[in-house]
């Protein structure tokens, strides 16, 4: 063998002197990785032995496995790197942020078309060859000297996938079954229904647990980091919905033993806060508020044709509603004992919109079509006095010369709209502030949804528990000798994932729900007229199989 320096990567398992024995692994121009020391008596032995390993993990790990030599041969820097059995799911991963892929760094893209820059060459430092080799050391000491046979997942995971395995069939029928109603109708349901939506996402979720129930039922593979990723994911989902399920047995239980009290006192806060407060500001705004003197005749419209709506609502919801409120609540708890609570938010949130806030939407739609209107004509109207006129065509303000009789209308109109719009805005700016209060209740509560459907409970358990199952990134550790005349020893060590790494998918729903709900973003559509919409429920939403749904993304050692 040649005696040229070179980097050593040397298992830590394995004593750096041994004697007996010749060692194999792989072997590049500046660096040569140990897999395993073979305990023969020749090298024409070890070589025979080596060969059965002909086409193994030849394309993740750059080359085939060879007889490197004795111990005493392999001369250069030695680093020490673990070997992690594949019943562990343990492994190594270069880079760090992997969901950051997808945006690449314009300075790198820049850099690559630097001439001046001279590129590193493939053999040089640590790659992603290098991190797959010692990823597959173990896995070649196994085919070489193989043990008794071990599954992958331990116990209790078995008897997962059994009970998984066993259900997978009639849910695979059933989801070809309502796979035609869910492309023909679902998308309108959507956006509509809470409820619908949880419904499918559930669905979403019985048909990632089928479709992955195969492949992790192996008892071993080749691409650790792909199955370490695909585990994770998997029973991350696993623990969302037994939570979710427990959680909701209790508030399910709740809910159920205690629904005469809780209709009491719902009943009474709903017809205090939903019909009362309602009435007495409208009442209180048509009695020049504050020393406001609105125009008295308008004032007087907007406020018996309002209290005439909340007196309909009022009508529907002491005669039709509140005495059906004990079974509303029961029904709710049966949803959660049986649905989780994640199924009783979504309903509740369906009975918010339907049942309990339906005036407020008709009312505020009505006081914003007027103000609408009014503030356009105004703009226009002010447009007018200016000389100016809008161009449809060109999408700007052009210079424009009016009549005489056109300027005075328009005089006459801008007058009595400016006398107007003090009432106009009053009475919307009421109503606007009641579709905030109840779009930040469903924001809140789109939120929770979001968080007890996709948490990353399991991920962060083994972030804590065991962080080389998540790793992010890699580094040198420096062990200095214990022992006059024993070398410093330089180790391989994992870097544990970051948290922004594991939580990246609720910093972009973070992101999303901040830049939604802006306050200046809402007060500029407030006063602008513009309709107060809640967020898109699939911009809050995430995907399974394969959209999105691994929270640290594993190497492709394949």
């Amino acid at each position: 063998m040649p005696t040229t320096t070179r980097t050593i990567f040397w298992p830590v398992d394995l004593p750096r002197d041994v004697s007996d024995g010749f060692c194999y692994g792989w072997s590049a121009a500046t660096k040569v990785c140990v897999a395993g020391v073979l305990d023969v008596d020749t090298e024409d032995d070890a070589r025979d032995v080596v060969s059965s390993l002909d086409g193994v993990l030849v394309e993740s790990c750059g080359s085939q496995v060879v007889v490197l030599g004795k111990s005493a041969e392999l001369l250069g820097n030695t680093i020490f790197y673990h070997r992690h059995r594949s019943d562990s799911l343990r492994f190594y991963h270069l880079h760090p942020d992997d969901h950051e892929e997808h945006n690449p760094s314009p300075y790198l893209a820049l850099s690559q078309h630097d001439f001046t820059h001279r590129p590193l060459r493939r053999n040089d430092g640590l790659d992603d060859t290098s991190i797959n080799q010692f990823n597959s050391a173990m896995l070649i000491e196994s085919l070489i000297s193989p043990r008794s046979s071990k599954k992958l997942v331990p116990r209790t995971a078995s008897i997962l996938f059994v009970v998984a395995s066993i259900l997978a069939r009639p849910m695979l029928l059933l989801m070809r079954c309502i796979a035609p109603i869910r492309a023909v109708y679902l998308p309108s349901f959507l956006r509509a229904s809470a409820l619908v939506q949880q419904l499918d996402v559930r669905a979403e979720q019985a048909q990632f647990f089928v479709s992955q129930i195969g492949s992790l039922q192996r008892r071993d593979t080749i691409d650790i980091a792909s199955y370490a990723s695909r585990y994770t994911n998997f029973f991350n989902t696993v623990w969302l919905v037994l939570n979710d399920v427990t959680i909701g047995i209790a508030l399910g239980t709740f809910l159920s033993e205690n629904h005469h009290a809780l209709a009491h006192i719902i009943n009474t806060y709903a017809e205090r806060f939903l019909v009362e407060e309602i009435k007495w500001s409208l009442i209180w705004l048509d009695s020049w508020p504050a020393g406001l003197k609105l125009n008295t005749e308008l004032s007087r419209f907007y406020s018996h044709t309002f209290i005439g709506l909340v007196d309909i609502f009022a009508h529907l919801l002491t005669n039709h509603i509140q005495p059906h409120t004990p079974v509303l609540i029961t029904i709710l708890g049966y949803a959660s004992i049986f649905g989780g609570i994640t199924l009783a938010i979504s309903l509740l949130m369906d009975v918010l919109a339907v049942l309990l806030t339906p005036h407020i939407f008709i009312c505020y739609f009505l006081a914003r079509a007027v103000y609408a209107r009014v503030g356009g004509t105004l703009g226009s109207l002010w447009a007018l006095f200016r000389g100016k006129r809008y161009n449809v065509l060109r999408n700007r303000m052009d210079s424009w010369e009016y009549d005489l009789d056109q300027l005075l209308f328009g005089t006459v109109l801008f007058t009595l709209l400016a006398f107007l719009f003090p009432t106009v805005l009053v009475y919307y700016a009421l109503f606007a502030v009641l579709r905030l209060i109840t779009l930040l209740i469903q924001a809140s509560m789109e939120t929770l949804l979001a968080f007890m459907n996709h948490f990353p409970l399991f991920a962060l358990m083994l972030r804590m528990k065991d962080p080389w199952r998540l790793p992010g990134g890699v580094y040198f550790l420096f062990v200095p000798s214990t022992q006059r005349g024993s070398p410093s020893r330089l180790i391989l060590k994992n870097q544990p994932a970051r948290l922004s790494s594991i939580f990246f998918q609720y910093i972009k729903l973070w992101a999303r729900l901040a830049r939604h709900y802006n306050p200046l973003r809402l007060l500029y559509s407030v006063l602008s007229g513009r309709y107060l919409a809640a967020i898109p429920r699939y911009e809050i939403r995430y995907g399974y199989g394969g959209r999105g749904r691994v929270f640290v993304k594993a190497a492709n050692l394949g």
